[in-house]
């Protein structure tokens, strides 16, 4: 990662690659994310744009819910590499865990990127 990159730039880098492998790849739109970058790991909250009817209604059950954050991992289980790839080019550093989990009720959705080493380090 260049020097001349501040905290923001990197926030605004990932929360782009987030977004963009959202809606290519999972299929899923946000109105609102926040990145949180922390010592050494990255927290991205996403709000959908909204609700999907299916989803809402799936989620009315505890089985439901159960299915829903059951088929949320396993998509992004399937494409992480395709993520973990773009944000380790923004960062310049390995990443060594992606998590992912979803809020079935509402729909908020989580990804925490996590290093072994800090992630931003302050001209």
């Amino acid at each position: 990662m260049p020097s001349t990159r501040n905290k923001a730039d990197v926030e605004y880098a990932v929360m782009l690659a987030v977004l963009n492998f959202q809606k290519k790849f999972m299929q899923s739109n946000y109105s609102h994310v926040q990145v949180q970058l922390l010592e050494n790991q990255i927290v991205v909250d996403l709000t959908r744009t909204a609700p999907i009817p299916a989803a809402e209604r799936l989620a009315q059950t505890q089985e439901g819910q159960a299915q829903l954050k059951q088929m949320h991992q396993s998509l992004f289980t399937a494409g992480q590499d395709i993520l973990k790839k773009q944000l380790e080019e923004i960062l310049g550093r390995k990443i060594s865990e992606m998590v992912t989990d979803l809020e079935p009720l509402s729909g908020k959705n989580t990804i925490v990127i996590r290093r072994n080493e800090a992630i931003f380090s302050p001209p």
